[in-house]
């Protein structure tokens, strides 16, 4: 989608590059079904990892149904409503140079037979623009066993909180996981805001 200038960006020292930051209630329960019906009615694919063929064997690393969400009619107000997050989130913690979305947003569905997706960044083979990873948490934690979402910072693993409506944003080189889970269903959306290519 074309650009729409919003994203803006203000140097300072001191930042921390390897934490996240999230809001709560900022989605109604009405706007998370909203969400999950438009999901549910896309045509869904099983993940693949960065940079793979997705004509290649889906691999085992990765065990989740996803489809994608364009930015139309429908799911304007959804792509505009995370852009206006990510320009609190951007500048209250990284001040990254971001100027769009990467992608349209990933409609992802983890299910209790040990949906998961392991260690991985966002960042890849023929993926070097991508600045700021987003979790939209459609699920409530009542609804599933497992499913954490988690980030390594260089030995020190974080349980991001699980919430639903909860989002996340954090810097897409983070390693992070979605750890299997056990029983239930977690549904999320998530997506990237670009940049210049990390250089």
């Amino acid at each position: 989608m074309a650009s729409n200038n919003k994203f803006v960006s203000n140097q300072r020292n001191n930042v921390n590059h390897f934490n996240y930051y999230y809001f709560t209630n900022v989605f109604t329960n009405q706007e998370i079904e909203k969400i999950i019906e438009i999901g549910e009615s896309q045509p869904k694919i099983k993940g693949t990892t960065v940079g793979e063929d997705v004509s290649q064997q889906v691999s085992e690393y990765r065990v989740s149904d996803i489809s994608w969400l364009s930015n139309n009619t429908k799911t304007n107000w959804l792509f505009d409503r995370i852009a206006d997050l990510a320009i609190k989130a951007n500048t209250e913690m990284w001040n990254f140079d971001i100027w769009d979305f990467q992608d349209d947003l990933q409609y992802t569905s983890y299910y209790g037979n040990g949906g998961h997706y392991d260690w991985h960044a966002d960042l890849g083979v023929g993926i070097s623009n991508r600045k700021l990873s987003v979790v939209l948490q459609l699920s409530d934690p009542s609804e599933y066993e497992g499913g954490e979402l988690q980030m390594n910072t260089g030995g020190n693993i974080i349980n991001v909180p699980k919430e639903k409506g909860l989002i996340c944003f954090f810097p897409s080189f983070v390693l992070h996981r979605v750890t299997p889970l056990s029983s239930g269903l977690r549904r999320s959306v998530v997506t990237w805001l670009c940049g210049a290519n990390l250089r």
